[in-house]
């Protein structure tokens, strides 16, 4: 501690703390906690600008961290998303990728529902596909994140992440962009997160929603009757719903 002499008429030499060296202390504890805390959030925004924003715009997509989006003509949605965890601290920032996918037709109703317009920026809650990539050698079935904790840390992280992505992303949603695609994906009872073992009326009004737009069908028939036969009374006016504004936009067709 930084001491200085008492120059007074006693002249006994007597030493008091100098204050202003306790605001230094203070302001260089400050400096450094600072540090610590934008380093590791510093890197997590860095790293994917630096290394999966190009990647992603190779492979159309526009954004920038945490979201890159891609879109159709016809209104499909792909989104990729770095989420970081709420429970990360300062030094130390989890994180993982989430993928979604939205078709034209489900946006469509979803914009029904709410009573609004059709957004302008898909998010990837929005998704009627939606996923989340790991890191490499994370357990089946476990929700692994990544852990950032400064800019080393970080572009290892981001560069696993392109490599998931390439393995398992990209390719995945684009090949989603194709009706016959998501059909497929659809008769697979495979949504990403969710599988038709568990949501079968969901599944019904999804595979619904990507064939009302070709006309009435018997296909289209097949799907809105299970959808309606099958789901819970509480839930029965919000199906009634859906399946007179499935009908109406097949009318149209």
């Amino acid at each position: 501690m930084t001491t200085v002499a008492d120059c007074g008429p006693t002249g006994g030499g007597m030493t008091h703390p100098d204050p202003h060296s306790h605001a230094d202390e203070r302001s260089s504890r400050r400096a450094t906690w600072h540090a610590a805390r934008v380093t590791a959030q510093d890197a997590l925004r860095a790293a994917p600008r630096d290394h999966l924003g190009p990647a992603a715009r190779r492979h159309g997509y526009k954004g920038s961290p945490p979201n890159w989006r891609k879109s159709s003509p016809a209104g499909d949605w792909a989104v990729v998303n770095v989420q970081s965890s709420s429970f990360s601290s300062a030094e130390h920032l989890r994180c993982v990728v989430n993928l979604a996918f939205a078709p034209e037709p489900w946006l469509r109703w979803e914009a029904a529902k709410l009573g609004a317009g059709l957004p302008k920026s898909v998010a990837e809650s929005l998704g009627l596909y939606r996923a989340r990539l790991h890191p490499e050698g994370a357990p089946e079935g476990a929700d692994g994140w990544w852990d950032v904790t400064r800019d080393e840390t970080a572009s290892v992280a981001v560069a696993d992440m392109v490599a998931q992505l390439d393995r398992a992303g990209w390719p995945v949603l684009e090949r989603m962009f194709s009706r016959d695609a998501m059909l497929s994906r659809l008769h697979g009872g495979d949504l990403g997160m969710m599988k038709r073992s568990n949501f079968g009326v969901f599944f019904a009004r999804a595979e619904a929603l990507m064939l009302m737009d070709a006309g009435p069908s018997d296909a289209l028939e097949s799907k809105l009757d299970y959808a309606l036969s099958n789901v819970m009374s509480s839930q029965r006016d919000h199906a009634e719903r859906f399946d007179a504004w499935v009908r109406a936009q097949a009318a149209k067709a």
